[in-house]
């Protein structure tokens, strides 16, 4: 007996099946995981003084009250209860900046030698349609006080997976990836605002040499992202190079990674990347996000221009790219 195939019918039934795919995330749990902490050491190049850190919530009740928003409701929990992002990113912080050979320990406001005030934790997600990549936009803003006044240190991570089989594919490379980086991030950011530590050269030198074995592997993008953390310039030619990269991850990491090190010598160079249409939205973003980093008046007053260019705009890259801009102004 022969089989007749309708492919109209077939295309359709895979369509549905990719949609209710999508529609299984709705509400569904996602675990967060503690993250590793980096291997390379800082090299002492001054004294470094033990420093209790104290974390403050001064979020506003909104934000304590929304942690995700986007396009698919989910539950954040941590071994099973809601998740609480203050306390879980001190904690994970000070793990990463003493794993780095800092002298730092978890304070309160009476014992601490230092405070950082966290005025926002938030995670976007986004998916167009069940063919398309699960997306998450995730961001920290927060305030060291310091005896130079409070100074600014943000994160922001973009990351997207496709499912394959179940959406459960998509927790770990969209939350908990971006979340591991999140504390990345800000210990090396602690780290110039209060030590100015850096990793040596000969690990600088390591890392180059391991991205240039393994670019196209789907974890090189941390590779880049520990040059930036690093605090050693020697990785700035390095980047400008990765900036282009082919695998997009890398390149972005790359991007960010320019303004993690304040490169204030590549401002042309980002914003070059940031006014060029031909190259991708998350390019783009990423370059405004290290000038954000740069931290100079000709940085800030070039967010306030982008600010002032985008304000009547309410598509879903002009949101995304003032939410980027709110983190530093």
């Amino acid at each position: 007996m022969k089989h007749s195939f309708n492919l109209p019918r077939i295309t359709t039934t895979l369509a549905v099946a990719l949609v209710c795919l999508s529609g299984c995330a709705v509400n569904m749990k996602v675990p967060v995981k503690d993250p590793e902490p980096s291997v390379a050491t800082y090299t002492k190049t001054t004294e470094t003084k033990p420093t209790a850190l104290a974390f403050k919530d001064n979020r506003s009740e909104a934000e304590k009250a929304t942690i995700l928003s986007g396009r698919i409701p989910m539950q954040i929990v941590y071994n099973d209860k809601p998740f609480d992002p203050v306390p879980w990113v001190a904690q994970h912080i000070v793990k990463e900046m003493a794993a780095r050979g800092l002298p730092v320990t978890l304070g309160d406001e009476q014992s601490s030698t230092a405070t950082v005030a966290i005025t926002r934790i938030h995670i976007v997600n986004h998916r167009a349609n069940g063919f398309s990549p699960f997306v998450t936009f995730t961001s920290v803003r927060a305030d060291v006080l310091t005896d130079r006044g409070p100074q600014r240190i943000t994160s922001y991570i973009k990351r997207g997976k496709v499912p394959v089989w179940t959406f459960d594919e998509v927790i770990d490379p969209t939350y908990n990836a971006p979340l591991d980086l999140v504390t990345k991030e800000l210990a090396a950011k602690l780290n110039q605002q209060l030590f100015r530590q850096a990793i040596s050269d000969e690990e600088v030198n390591a890392l180059i040499r391991k991205i240039d074995l393994g670019g196209d592997a789907a974890d090189a993008y941390l590779d880049v992202y520990q040059l930036g953390f690093g605090n050693n310039p020697l990785a700035v030619s390095e980047l400008v190079k990765l900036s282009s990269h082919a695998n997009e991850y890398v390149r972005l990491a790359a991007i960010s990674s320019l303004g993690i090190l304040k490169a204030t010598d590549r401002y042309e160079f980002l914003t070059q990347i940031y006014e060029n249409s031909t190259l991708m939205w998350q390019d783009r973003a990423m370059a405004l996000k290290a000038i954000g980093d740069l931290g100079t008046p000709e940085s800030h007053a070039y967010l306030e221009k982008q600010q002032s260019l985008l304000e009547r705009r309410r598509d879903k890259d002009a949101t995304w790219v003032k939410q980027i801009i709110a983190l530093y102004l």
